[in-house]
């Protein structure tokens, strides 16, 4: 059985009783969308508001190892593979985040109400042990902070939610600097690490190259004329090839442990800030006119339930 839709005069007569119930309940039907309204603000002013502030850095490209003439060639036939040391931004971002930079952040002081503290007073766990208080904070400023990493550009954002304007710039200042005294101490071990493997191997080198030294020497008071002899010609060559060789290799290791000793003791920043922290000027949230909007349309919607439930009471009567 097929439905048939009203006629033009049935939805003309819903139409009119619609109207009616409206003109009959204007007052509360206006009401609704405006009590709407004021509670989705009230509820916006009375919540805490929250400023964010950020930062964007560049890492700076480490200088890429000099290699030896024969590993310098066959790096360059093998294209796939990296020859530098290249800060990766993606490392950066990923370090921004970590306890060891977090951590040197909830150490800091900074300005809350007219005094200097620390995040967890901030936080409100300023009441719990020592190594909760710290969990607590790093999860929460963890939570608080917003790291974007452009790849392409090697261009690192992020961004700090604080309560108060001067907090939210102060805590992305001290992320900056933790992120560099971070980087720095990796570097550092790194590079102490590295020291002490060439110095190892350079020690090895050099007597590598005094046993080949002494061998040669030898080998000339045994044989003080070698002109005739093809076979002492070709010892006397190879002998010397293995001094040439063991020399090159405790001459390269050498260089490649000052060079390890110099990264060591480099304290250098090892990123470029391109725009700096800033106080903002506009809360991040709660946003109060999207709040106010918000209750409108429940209102709204609110208005238009209680207009079809009294068009059904009037049905029903």
């Amino acid at each position: 059985m097929a439905v048939t839709s009203p006629a033009p005069l049935q939805w003309y007569t819903v139409a009119d009783h619609a109207l009616q119930q409206a003109r009959r309940h204007w007052r509360s039907l206006a009401a609704l969308p405006l009590i709407g309204a004021a509670a989705g603000g009230i509820t916006a002013i009375m919540l805490p508001s929250y400023y964010r502030s950020g930062a964007a850095f560049q890492a700076e490209s480490g200088s890429p190892p000099q290699l030896s003439g024969a590993l310098a060639g066959l790096a360059s036939q093998i294209g796939g593979l990296p020859t530098s040391g290249q800060s990766n931004a993606q490392l950066f971002g990923d370090l921004l985040t970590t306890d060891a930079v977090l951590r040197r952040v909830t150490r800091a002081t900074f300005p809350w109400m007219g005094r200097m503290v620390k995040l967890a007073d901030v936080y409100g766990y300023d009441g719990n042990p020592e190594r909760r208080r710290e969990f607590y904070t790093v999860n929460r400023l963890r939570a608080a902070l917003s790291v974007d990493v452009n790849t392409r550009t090697g261009v690192v954002r992020f961004e700090v939610e604080a309560r108060s304007p001067e907090l939210a710039e102060a805590v992305a200042e001290s992320a900056l600097a933790a992120l560099n005294q971070a980087n720095i101490a990796l570097r550092q071990a790194r590079a102490g690490a590295e020291r002490t493997f060439t110095a190892e191997r350079a020690e090895q080198a050099r007597k590598g190259l005094t046993e080949g030294e002494s061998a040669l020497a030898a080998f000339y008071q045994r044989n003080r004329t070698i002109s005739g002899s093809p076979a002492l010609q070709m010892e006397e060559a190879r002998l010397r090839r293995a001094v040439d060789m063991a020399q090159q290799v405790y001459v390269q290791l050498r260089l490649q442990e000052e060079q390890a000793a110099v990264q060591e003791l480099r304290n250098t920043p090892s990123i470029i800030v391109i725009d700096p922290p800033l106080v903002p000027v506009k809360r991040s949230r709660p946003k109060r006119r999207l709040a106010a909007l918000t209750g409108l349309l429940i209102g709204l919607a609110a208005a238009f339930l209680r207009l079809s439930l009294n068009r059904g009471f009037g049905r029903g009567s």
